[in-house]
């Protein structure tokens, strides 16, 4: 399995929006996805997971969407909680923020379509399985778990602590690697409370829950914080942690 963490902004440049792309074809998140290369690499995706509908999970959708697509009506499956599919409908596609492509697929070959992701039950995508997850955000969020015949890799999505994920992922014997989000410094620790998130503190917490060694690649790190939080969690010396590299591929 591939998984690359789509840089959002030039090199050495902040992160500030979020998306992963599993083997060319599948996006976790839709941030950056005008950001992962030519027409024809952002043509391959095919299916978009939302973790959950805040802006910088969602940003670049809609031009996304107006660049792949092709009247041929093979067009992209967004699936998410029905909290996020409801704000696509009511905030992002609804003729002020963005032209409404929901209605127009009414009537023209369809621009994308819409799959609730329910908690527990797996998706299909070709080579791929990917099992929604419900996890501790602010507003309904889920997490992923994504397998092929070889391997299984975790992502978090925004989370605060959490239970289920941990749960499922520490039975799936082919877990090769967790990409969990670190948002806030432990000065911070008061903000990550209220928009559940995790600090370094927590997030070694949450490796606990696992109760297994992986590879944990950590990214959400907050822009202005990054060198803070890293501190913070090299200084802890967790075992099997590294920061993601924005751009970079990664095998499993």
């Amino acid at each position: 399995m591939r998984v690359t963490l789509v840089a959002s902004s030039g090199p050495q440049q902040p992160q500030l929006f979020n998306s992963f792309v599993v083997d060319d074809v599948v996006a976790i998140d839709a941030g950056c996805l005008d950001h992962v290369g030519d027409l024809a690499a952002m043509s391959r995706i095919k299916h978009v997971f939302l973790t959950h509908a805040h802006l910088d999970h969602v940003a670049s959708l809609p031009p996304f969407l107006d660049a792949v697509y092709d009247g041929s009506g093979d067009c992209v499956v967004v699936h998410g909680h029905q909290h996020a599919i409801d704000c696509l409908k009511q905030d992002i596609f609804n003729n002020r923020l963005f032209p409404d492509f929901l209605h127009i697929s009414t009537f023209r070959p369809p621009y994308l379509k819409l799959n609730e992701a329910r908690n527990g039950e797996p998706i299909r995508v070709g080579q791929l399985r990917v099992t929604p997850v419900e996890v501790n955000h602010v507003v309904p969020s889920l997490g992923f778990v994504v397998e092929d015949s070889a391997s299984a890799v975790v992502f978090s999505g925004d989370t605060g602590p959490t239970e289920e994920l941990w749960k499922i992922a520490g039975a799936n014997p082919n877990l090769r690697a967790v990409f969990l989000e670190c948002t806030f410094p432990e000065s911070m620790e008061w903000l990550a409370e209220i928009a559940k998130h995790l600090t370094p503190k927590r997030y070694a917490g949450e490796m606990q829950k696992l109760g297994r060694s992986v590879r944990f690649i950590t990214v959400h790190l907050q822009a202005r914080h990054r060198d803070t939080i890293i501190t913070e969690l090299q200084a802890m010396r967790l075992p099997g942690v590294e920061i993601g590299q924005p751009g970079m591929t990664y095998e499993f």
